[in-house]
């Protein structure tokens, strides 16, 4: 089984880059980031670009059976319909985020109700090109999506559910899972299963989040869900830039490695044996179309 992260964002090192060419820069960190999968045993993951995505593309290109990627995507973003258009010529590019629950304030929630969205959700349908969808706090306004573009492969970041350390988790953790379950009656909805250790008041194996866990599996099935470490976020190295959540620097509730990430759905006790090849890797090479097969 050839094992795939999800979700991964550039991984430090934070350095002082003065006199390093460009290529130089992207070498290193992905070297870096190959070292990290390496070290758990994870043969490929997608990066989610923190800004500039030259980093991740140089990695796609440069190791395409180790990496892809996936850069944000925005009403404003220059010549939209050429850029979704031509998608999938573009090498590693496996899909386009959509962040609609951040800000925290709600305000592209409400750019979404008034149709700014609508011409991306359109062109990716168009283009069978999947968006994964940073709707977090959010959750019931993904209905309006799925609904309106039946044919889109809307991948729920994050589970939709509110997660340390960028966001304070809602008391009870698990408050609005019923409205992300909610949401597996629609066959072009696919979760990223991301962050659940971070929700466990428990240390590893976090035993209190397995019962979740379960329902997600039997709403969606493991077909629809793809694990995610995230890890970077975790540890608030989010993209090449000096863009760290002091809360990070030391423990906080939830703080988890990626080891124990992996390890998390690896020796589960509550999913099977093809239940975890699907959500650790499966599930990615088949809605993507891109990974190593075994």
């Amino acid at each position: 089984m050839q094992i795939i992260d999800a979700q991964l964002h550039e991984i430090g090192p934070w350095a002082d880059w003065t006199g390093e060419s460009e290529e130089s820069q992207h070498r290193i960190l992905t070297e870096v980031m190959v070292a990290y999968m390496d070290a758990v045993g994870v043969d490929g993951s997608i990066i989610f670009p923190g800004g500039d995505y030259a980093t991740a593309a140089w990695a796609a290109a440069a190791l395409p059976d180790r990496f892809a990627f996936v850069p944000p995507i925005t009403p404003e973003t220059p010549d939209l319909d050429r850029v979704i258009t031509e998608a999938r010529q573009q090498a590693g590019l496996v899909g386009f985020r959509v962040l609609i629950g951040w800000p925290l304030d709600g305000a592209e929630v409400r750019r979404l109700e008034a149709g700014a969205w609508d011409p991306i959700f359109a062109a990716c349908e168009r283009h069978r090109v999947p968006v994964f969808l940073f709707i977090t706090g959010w959750l019931p306004a993904a209905t309006q999506i799925a609904e309106r573009f039946p044919e889109l492969i809307l991948i729920i970041d994050h589970l939709g559910l509110r997660q340390p350390p960028l966001d304070m988790p809602e008391q009870p953790p698990f408050k609005s899972l019923p409205d992300l379950l909610a949401l597996a009656r629609f066959p072009n909805v696919f979760v990223k299963l991301c962050g659940l250790p971070a929700l466990s008041a428990q240390p590893y194996p976090y035993a209190d989040v397995a019962q979740p866990l379960r329902a997600i599996c039997d709403a969606f099935g493991a077909e629809r869900l793809m694990w995610a470490s995230d890890t970077s976020r975790f540890f608030g190295r989010i993209g090449i830039g000096r863009h760290q959540n002091p809360v990070t620097l030391g423990d906080y509730p939830g703080k988890h490695r990626y080891a124990d990430s992996f390890h998390f759905i690896r020796d589960s006790d509550v999913l099977t044996a093809s239940e975890k090849e699907a959500l650790l890797g499966g599930t990615v090479r088949r809605v993507l179309g891109w990974g190593r097969r075994a």
